[in-house]
């Protein structure tokens, strides 16, 4: 049980950080290409990257590990 509720606080952390990384990195990309800094394009597209990929990690892990339980394969 507490297993389990571990890693759904992992889960909805990779989720918050992906979430506050993708807007960060939006906000970065408009900024650089007010300014035509490559540097803050190149960190932006970096950032909105990463947090897809946090996103993405978080998503439905816990449901499918669940089904396969039930099923009685791991």
């Amino acid at each position: 049980m507490a297993n389990r509720r571990g890693t759904l606080v992992g889960h909805y952390l990779m989720r918050l950080i992906g979430g506050v990384a993708v807007i960060f990195g939006i906000l970065m990309l408009f900024s650089a290409l007010s300014r035509s800094d490559l540097i803050g394009l190149a960190l932006g597209v970096v950032l909105v990257g990463g947090g897809a990929y946090l996103l993405k990690r978080s998503g439905k892990t816990g449901r499918v590990k669940e089904v396969a339980a039930t099923r009685g394969t791991s």
